[in-house]
């Protein structure tokens, strides 16, 4: 948590009363498929080719 937005992090977890790891798992549930789905469509638009 060195970089710039560390410390925004931070403040928005307090502001909202929460903890990191309650972000940290409501992110990764939105953060994998989404990632995924992106790697996909670029894998079939071609713009990655897997070899």
């Amino acid at each position: 948590m060195m970089g710039p937005t560390g410390a925004l992090l931070w403040v928005f977890l307090g502001l909202v009363k929460a903890e990191l790891g309650d972000y940290q798992k409501h992110a990764l549930r939105w953060g994998v498929p989404v990632s995924l789905d992106c790697i996909a469509l670029a894998v079939l638009t071609g713009a990655v080719t897997v070899s």
